[in-house]
């Protein structure tokens, strides 16, 4: 008999499909239950009406009134015809069958409308007056090039009643007077107010608008029209951002943002944040980007829903100086979306996606690890003729053929260890509208996450709730709140990820990972991989909930004056939880032919739990006026805010748990050598005031004056506060005569020019302060008394840093954006950096160590381009955007002690710089060895390294400064998007040059560490067989930080790929739909790399962490 089969006993991976594909069918059969209950509504919904002579209007009323149809006329019908009927429980098909003969009508139900016509023509002059009243306007929408317009709005004036064109761009809209006026709007097209004038058919034709130049760009505390924009600002839709499978936001933004610099290191669920650098680096401390979201500085844009983002924008030259002592790095501001007027619009998306390590390194099977292993043990031993391997003949083709598994396998460590794909879902749901008075826009998503090695508790779940309401309580105040949460959990191993990908790429492929009868074996150093379920867990949950509250009045004496205020406060707790069990393993004994249980580590139950709060409490308020004189324009604000923040942790450890089924803190030992405990709090605060001034003529010469005085609790009294200012010019050449004459197509032709001063308080807080630490304990008889010491001198002077920015620029437009061009050119010094001198102090003094001074500096320069086409036919349209960036920093000073080469100094290099030495190819002869200077102990097939002082000698003075680092000079990004008819297509590359990575570990083979090697290294070896190899021999003596092994990370990425459906407008309308888009994308799709072809080229040092994932994701988008 043929056992039940459940699906609890089905592969994990295979469940988890299952779990997504019953959950998409569930979610499609509501959507389509729901669907059809909307096409079946008139078959299905019954009414009971007893009328006599009732006109046809009111008539229609009363079946409104006990249903949810809504009737529309079209033509002249007479409504003052009467009705007489007795319908009892009445489908309102059967209804109307019965009653349009005598009253001479016809109809049509569409969804829950119901038009009307009349069945023969009908005049009078009571109808006159009627029709005035219920004229029905209708007509048809279609852009430039005569194709249609589905989704136009078009809405009576004044008032929130419309609709929006069918599949074929035609509408009809009732109710209207022949004095009013129907306004025609859709995204990318100009918005045309049209006066009805007494017709009852109007066809509209929309022009493109000229694309950008109209738009509203978020600057700091405001907006701005980009056309008249005179600072170095970009920025990027969120609907761009949305494209992209990755769940992360800021890794989404590679590319996208010229000047701005992301790099995602690794794909590891929920710890895969960028660096993220504007314009490179410019100081020796920290030089990430000020983020400002919904107005406030705020960390988790990373782990944004990224359908809430409305745009991403970045400060990058004098624009930031409103942002003062925070902002010298840039300024990244995330605005959300807000709710709009009109009736509730739901969207729903859901997404399953796969993933899997974009590149993972080949390693040596086990035969060629043991050739290599012998080679470098015959080189070790001085080569001699009657070597013994250490690895026999017979032994390398056992492991060669599979023949004694367990004794003398093959293992595929990657292969052991990492699952094919792992699952990836996301579910969103949002829905915007409002009245007049009334605005809201309300969203919740989901992430779910899991990790990608097999027994591996590995899992990352996020929520997202958000919700945004304005109201305006009078014609003059509006008030609104903004209320974000978000819950992050994640679940990873207890040990370190950095320690677990060394036991894969590390591990010897001469000892199994799984024996064949399934258990799990030991593997290197018993830190087996396949273990890590058994060894505890490491639980992290965060939970932000960031609220801003809001008000603008509008003065009414005085047209043009407003008054904002905001108050926000934030609070961030953190929970940590580490719990590290004893684990076991199973070994073969080679002698007995029995497995035995074996372990290695601790020997009881650990647990190590931390609580963590932040709070961010900001207050602002600011004036604004803006003024038309004639053809000048004067806008200004003045503003005022203050910020405070606070931190505290408390941490608990015990060990000696009654059990390791319990994992909470009170169980463990309360022993004093069993548990410790610790804390400690902060708080800090600012204090600033800011203003902004805009003068415009015409749209034609514009020019901007900001500032801001900033206080920091930072530093000392005295040096607490900095003015910050800035300072740019505008020139629209394409708003003059002769341009527009010479230049007749021309949208756009701006130079402009900027410069100001910022501020960087990235800086260790209280350094101006004595600060103490506990330790240096001093033992008085029998007693352990505590000791408190001194720590780095203090800085009573201790100051900002400073950074001088001025870029210079011209953006171009050409036929609405046929082509468009922005071109910039920039600099930046960067001063009173934060260093220490570069000399030590006798600890007798009491002191640990000098304190910072602002003695640093750097200067920085580059370029930025943008170029835009774009294009349009009846049914195919097209744009392709285009930008890149290049960066370059330059130390001036940084009180360095004089090297004994000058080619050494960090003086004069980018940031970051290190020293090598430079590799010349190898000594594949023994001539070549004796005829130049090398290193002790090296032989032929070691690394050739270059004698750079000619003394003769090679040791350290022969290293010198490398021109580049990890950081890239160079960014890029590429993307073209494709629409024809319903579907639509877009590609994204992005890529990077300039930049380097060294690979230490590259470097091991045949090594006496048991530790396997990259094929890679492998390949083309020297050897006395190959002695015009290419790479150096097994076990060559290698010094450190040799250009060898320093690889060009240049490469370009297929970054995002996207292929979409939309349905067809008729199609969906019937069955309550707005939109429905079904979509193909993937993420990290294919890698050019220039040099780096053994691992991922994005990876930083080693590729022994957590790899970049490549996404390839299934997704529906529903609109209703």
């Amino acid at each position: 008999m043929e056992k039940n089969r459940s699906i609890h006993g089905l592969n994990p991976c295979v469940r988890k499909t299952l779990y997504v594909m019953n959950l998409l069918v569930l979610m499609l059969a509501v959507g389509f239950t729901t669907a059809f209950a909307s096409q079946s509504y008139s078959q299905t919904t019954k009414l009971s009406l007893k009328v006599e002579k009732m006109s046809l209007e009111k008539f229609l009323i009363k079946i409104e009134e006990q249903s949810e149809f809504r009737f529309f006329y079209t033509g002249n019908i007479n409504v003052e015809k009467k009705v007489t009927g007795d319908f009892k429980n009445s489908k309102v098909i059967d209804i109307l069958d019965q009653i349009k003969e005598e009253l001479q009508i016809n109809y049509e139900i569409m969804g829950r409308q119901i038009i009307l016509s009349p069945a023969v023509p009908y005049h009078s002059k009571d109808m006159h007056n009627n029709a005035q009243q219920q004229k029905v306007i209708s007509g048809k929408v279609t852009d430039n090039y005569g194709g249609l317009l589905p989704g136009v709005t078009v809405q009576i004036k004044g008032t929130t009643r419309g609709t929006i064109t069918d599949a074929d761009g035609n509408y009809i809209i009732q109710n209207v007077g022949n004095d009013a006026v129907l306004i025609f709007s859709f995204i990318g097209m100009v918005t045309r107010e049209v006066a009805v004038e007494g017709r009852s058919i109007i066809h509209i034709t929309m022009t493109e608008e000229a694309l950008g130049l109209d738009e509203v760009v978020v600057v700091g505390y405001g907006t701005q029209k980009k056309e008249t924009l005179t600072g170095s600002i970009v920025n990027v839709a969120g609907a761009e951002i949305q494209k992209s499978p990755n769940p992360n936001v800021s890794a989404n933004l590679q590319g996208k943002l010229p000047g701005l610099v992301a790099n995602q290191r690794t794909g590891e669920p929920g710890r895969d944040d960028p660096t993220i650098y504007i314009r490179g680096l410019g100081t020796m401390n920290d030089n990430t980007p000020l983020i400002i979201i919904d107005g406030v500085p705020r960390s988790n844009m990373s782990r944004m829903n990224a359908e809430d983002i409305e745009s991403v924008t970045v400060l990058k030259d004098a624009s930031a100086a409103i942002y003062g002592a925070r902002a010298a790095n840039g300024v990244i501001l995330v605005t959300t979306r807000s709710g709009k007027t009109g009736k509730p619009v739901f969207s729903l998306s859901y997404n399953s996606a796969f993933s899997s390590p974009t590149k993972l390194p080949d390693l040596l099977d086990a035969a060629t690890y043991a050739e290599t292993f012998n080679e470098g043990e015959w080189y070790d031993l001085g080569r001699p003729d009657d070597y013994t391997p250490y690895y026999s003949d017979e032994v390398i083709q056992k492991y060669r053929d599979g023949s004694d598994p367990i004794l003398y396998p093959n293992t595929d460590w990657v292969d052991e260890v990492l699952k094919d794909n792992a699952l990836q879902q996301r579910v969103s749901l949002s829905v915007t509208g409002g009245t007049d008075k009334t605005r809201y826009f309300m969203s919740f998503a989901y992430l779910d996450q899991d990790g990608n090695f097999k027994n591996n508790p590995t899992k990352y779940q996020q929520y997202n709730m958000r919700t945004k309401i304005d109201v305006d309580l009078t014609d003059h105040l509006t008030i609104g709140a903004n209320l974000n949460a978000l819950i992050n959990k994640k679940k990873y191993s207890s040990q370190g990820t950095w320690t677990n990908f060394y036991n894969i790429i590390r591990a010897l492929p001469t000892i199994p990972a799984v024996y064949p009868n399934g258990l799990i074996a030991p593997g290197r150093l018993g830190e087996n991989p396949l273990l890590l379920n058994r060894r505890g867990y490491k639980r992290v949950d965060e939970t932000p909930i960031y609220t801003t509250f809001t008000a603008t009045y509008k003065v009414p004496f005085l047209n043009g004056l407003n008054i904002d205020a905001s108050y926000n406060y934030d609070q961030d707790n953190h929970t940590d939880k580490t719990w590290n069990l004893p684990y076991s393993y199973d070994e073969y004994n080679v002698n007995t032919g029995e497995y035995e249980v074996g372990s290695v580590g601790i020997t009881t139950p650990m647990l190590t739990e931390r609580y963590s709060k932040w709070t961010t409490s900001v207050f602002n308020y600011r004036i604004s006026y803006e003024k038309m004189f004639d053809s000048h324009k004067i806008t200004a604000m003045v503003g005022q805010e203050q910020q405070t923040n606070t931190y505290s942790w408390i941490e608990a450890y015990r060990q000696n748990f009654v059990s390791s089924a319990i994992d909470q803190i009170n169980v463990g030992s309360s022993a004093a050598e069993d548990k410790d405990n610790g804390g400690s709090a902060s708080e800090s605060a600012y204090n600033n005031y800011f203003g902004r001034l805009n003068y415009d003529y015409k749209s034609k010469y514009l020019a901007e004056f900001l500032f801001r005085y900033d206080g920091s609790q930072i530093f000392p009294e005295g040096e607490r506060y900095g003015f910050f200012p800035g300072v740019s010019l505008g020139w629209r050449l394409s708003e003059e005569e002769f341009v527009k004459n010479l230049i007749p197509d021309i949208d756009q032709l701006k130079l402009r020019f900027s410069t100001g001063e910022i501020g960087n308080d990235r800086v260790g807080q209280w350094q101006y302060l004595q600060s103490f630490s506990f330790g240096h304990n001093y033992v008085f008889g029998t007693s352990d008394v505590p000791g408190i010491y001194a720590n780095t001198m203090p800085n009573p002077n201790i100051t900002w840093e400073v950074s001088k920015k001025t870029d210079i620029g011209l953006d171009a437009s050409y036929k609405n954006n046929l082509l468009g061009m922005e071109f910039t050119l920039w600099k930046e010094n960067r001063s009173n950096i934060l260093a220490s001198r570069d000399l030590s102090i006798p600890y007798i003094l009491g002191f640990s160590g000098l304190p910072d001074e602002n003695i640093g500096e750097v200067n920085s320069h580059g370029f930025e381009l943008i170029l835009r086409h774009r294009n349009k036919s009846n049914v195919f349209s097209y744009h392709i955007d285009g930008n890149v960036a290049y960066a370059e920093s330059e130390v001036v000073f940084m009180d360095e002690v004089p090297n004994t080469e000058s080619y050494q100094d960090q003086t004069g290099k980018p940031i970051g710089a290190s020293l090598y030495y430079e590799a010349d190819g190898i000594f594949n002869t023994q001539e070549e060895f004796d005829a130049y200077p090398h290193h002790a102990n090296s032989q032929v097939g070691d690394i050739k390294i270059v004698d750079k002082n000619d003394d003769g000698v090679i040791d350290s003075n022969d290293r010198f400064r490398y021109d580049k680092t990890d950081t890239p000079k160079w960014v890029f990004g590429v993307t073209a998007t494709m629409e024809y008819k319903n579907f639509d297509l877009n590609l994204f590359f992005q890529g990077q040059a300039g930049a380097v990575n060294y690979f230490r570990r590259v470097k091991d083979l045949g090594t006496t560490e048991p530790a396997n090697a990259y094929a890679y290294r492998a390949e083309d070896r020297w050897t006395v067989d190959n002695p015009d190899g290419t790479m150096p021999r097994a076990r060559h003596n290698h010094i450190d930080n040799s250009t060898f092994f320093l690889y060009d990370a240049t490469f370009v990425r297929l970054k995002n790929a996207e292929l979409g459906y939309t349905l067809p407008q008729n199609l969906i309308a019937r069955i309550g739909l707005n939109e429905t888009r079904f979509y193909v994308s993937g993420s990290n799709l294919l890698t050019w790399a220039k040099e780096i072809t053994f691992t991922d080229p994005e990876v930083s040092g080693e590729s022994l962490y957590y790899p970049q994932l490549r996404v390839i994701n299934l997704g529906v988008n529903l609109k209703f």
